[in-house]
């Protein structure tokens, strides 16, 4: 495993790369499993709401402490207004595959959380956005969504998960090897105010996922039979890939 911070140091008007150790004042950050690389920005603005990414071998994930909407007797902790709002959208700037013969097959993104809506007249939703955009190429993104609504008393406590897949090597013209990645989340909790004191919604973000696999170019690879648990929150985690004309 190689994680590395890439820094910009500007002089006389040319921009000089260079590798550090890992440090809270860095900006663009490199992480290097066994077959892929991702190159992300860690002071980006959603940093606040996803943490920074973990990495297991070619896979990132997020497991965010504070990403939540909540709405109590008509005001948001963010908006202050009935309907409160928490969006974020956290970019990896590349994700690329060491071996340039190799494609990114596909990118699964797996969410979960919870929720509470105590009375009647309120609501939680949920959002997810997925985009991989080729470097190699111009041409349109590969895109995934997925969301969740609630409405109504949930009766305590509850349980949501929402997921997507892509598949950039079957939906690009261009050799799926160099990609920027993009994951936009968006949560909303309602409350009406009609009776103060006693109404609340609330939904929280627990876990984003990326699985990450590559095939190599020109290579049939059949959809696995097998199924992962990462870990015991994860749900079920799938992998479709296709034939790619070398």
């Amino acid at each position: 495993m190689n994680r590395t911070i890439l820094g910009a140091v500007t002089a006389t008007g040319a921009i000089a790369l260079q590798f550090f150790a890992v440090s809270a004042s860095a900006a663009v950050v490199q992480y290097c499993g066994p077959n892929l690389c991702y190159e992300y920005d860690d002071a980006q603005a959603a940093a606040v709401f996803y943490g920074q990414p973990g990495f297991a071998g070619d896979d990132a994930y997020f497991l965010p402490n504070i990403f939540e909407a909540r709405s109590a007797d008509g005001v948001g902790i963010h908006s202050g207004t009935n309907t409160d709002t928490a969006d974020a959208t956290w970019v990896f700037s590349r994700i690329w595959s060491i071996n340039p013969n190799n494609e990114i097959a596909s990118i699964y993104a797996y969410e979960e959380g919870d929720y509470e809506i105590n009375y009647a007249a309120g609501t939680a939703t949920g959002d997810l956005y997925l985009a991989a955009f080729g470097l190699n190429a111009v041409e349109a993104s590969v895109v995934g969504t997925d969301s969740v609504a609630f409405a109504g008393d949930s009766g305590g406590l509850q349980n949501w998960d929402m997921s997507t897949t892509i598949t950039p090597s079957a939906l690009l013209t261009q050799v799926a090897n160099n990609l920027r990645l993009t994951i936009q989340n968006t949560l909303t909790a309602f409350t009406s105010d009609t009776t103060t004191g006693s109404e609340l919604a609330y939904i929280e973000k627990k876990l984003i996922l990326e699985i990450n696999t590559v095939v190599p170019v020109g290579t049939e690879v059949p959809v696995p039979a097998a199924v992962w648990l990462f870990g015991s929150a994860l749900g079920m985690l799938t992998v479709a890939r296709r034939r790619r004309a070398a």
